[in-house]
C-alpha cells in the first residue's frame, strides 16, 4: 500500500492518506488502499478505534479531477460508487473513526470526514464542497451528510457558494468537534481513542449502532430499537464487569469485550 501508511497503536489503527505530489486527491487506487487498510484494521480483534489523517498539508484536498474528467455519464457513476461505497462502510463499521483533519478537506476529502464518527482538524485545516465551481455537485455523500451535521441551512449556503471556511468557522457550525495545532493533532487524536478504549468496546459497537440508527427512525422506532439493544448486552461478561465494578467502586474497571 504505497500511498496509505497502516501502523498499528496500541488499539488504534492509524491510517495516513500518503499521496502528497497529488495532494492526497482520491482517486481508484488510493479508494481501493485505504479500502485494504480497513480491511486489516476489522481482521484484527486488537483494534478498537481508527484514526484516518493525511501527509503533508492536505487531508484529502478532494477527487482527483484528472481521473474524473474524461469520464461520461455511465463511467462516472461507476467511479462515484467507489466513494460513495466506501463512506458508507466508514460510516456503518463496527469500529469508531475518527478524522484527524491535518489542513485541507475539500470535496470529497470533506466527505470522507462526515463519513467519520468524530472530527478534530488542526488549526490551519480548511474545509468545503467545492463541486459546484467545477460545474457539478458532490458524488459521495456530501449533499446528505453535511445538513445532517450542520443543518440544512447553513449545508445549502456551503454548497450553493462552494465556500472553503476555516477550522475555526467549522468549529462554530459544528462541522468539527474540536481544534488543535497541527503539532497536537494526532497526540489529541488518540487521546481521544484511548478514553473511548477504556470502556466496553461491545458496549461502544452497540451505542454507535444505536445512534446510526436515529437518522432513519421515528423517536419511537429509534427508542424501541435502542432498548433491544441495551437488553441484549445484559447477556454479555462485560455488563456483569462493569456493573459490578461500578458496585465494587473499583477504580479500573477491565473488560473481557465478550
Amino acid at each position: 500500500m504505497d500511498n496509505v501508511i497502516f501502523e498499528k497503536k496500541q488499539h488504534t489503527a492509524l491510517i495516513t492518506i500518503n499521496k502528497p505530489h497529488t495532494l492526497n486527491a482520491l482517486c481508484e487506487s488510493l479508494i481501493s488502499q485505504i479500502n485494504t487498510a480497513l480491511d486489516t484494521a476489522e481482521n484484527d480483534p486488537e483494534i478498537y478505534t481508527v484514526i484516518i489523517t493525511g501527509s503533508g498539508k492536505t487531508f484529502i484536498a478532494g477527487a482527483d479531477i484528472k481521473e474524473m474528467y474524461r469520464k461520461n455519464e455511465t463511467e462516472i457513476a461507476v467511479w462515484a460508487a467507489l466513494g460513495s461505497d466506501l463512506n458508507m462502510r466508514l460510516e456503518n463499521m463496527d469500529l469508531p473513526v475518527i478524522a484527524a483533519i491535518n489542513g485541507y478537506a475539500l470535496g470529497g476529502g470533506l466527505e470522507l470526514a462526515l463519513a467519520c464518527d468524530i472530527r478534530i482538524a488542526s488549526e490551519n485545516a480548511r474545509m468545503g464542497l467545492p463541486e459546484t465551481s467545477l460545474g457539478v455537485i458532490c458524488g459521495a455523500g456530501g449533499t446528505q451528510r453535511l445538513p445532517r451535521t450542520v443543518g440544512e441551512s447553513i449545508a445549502k449556503e456551503m454548497i450553493f457558494t462552494a465556500e472553503i471556511i476555516d477550522a475555526q468557522k467549522a468549529l462554530n457550525i459544528r462541522l468539527i468537534n474540536k481544534i488543535t495545532s497541527k503539532e497536537n493533532l494526532l497526540n489529541e487524536a488518540i487521546s481521544l481513542c484511548r478514553a473511548i478504549e477504556k470502556n466496553g468496546q461491545i458496549a461502544v459497537k452497540s451505542a454507535k449502532e444505536a445512534v446510526n440508527i436515529s437518522r432513519n427512525s421515528s423517536i419511537q422506532g429509534g427508542c424501541l430499537i435502542e432498548r433491544k439493544i441495551f437488553s441484549k448486552l445484559f447477556s454479555t461478561d462485560d455488563q456483569k464487569i462493569g456493573m459490578g465494578g461500578f458496585l465494587a467502586k473499583e477504580k479500573n474497571i477491565k473488560f473481557k469485550n465478550k
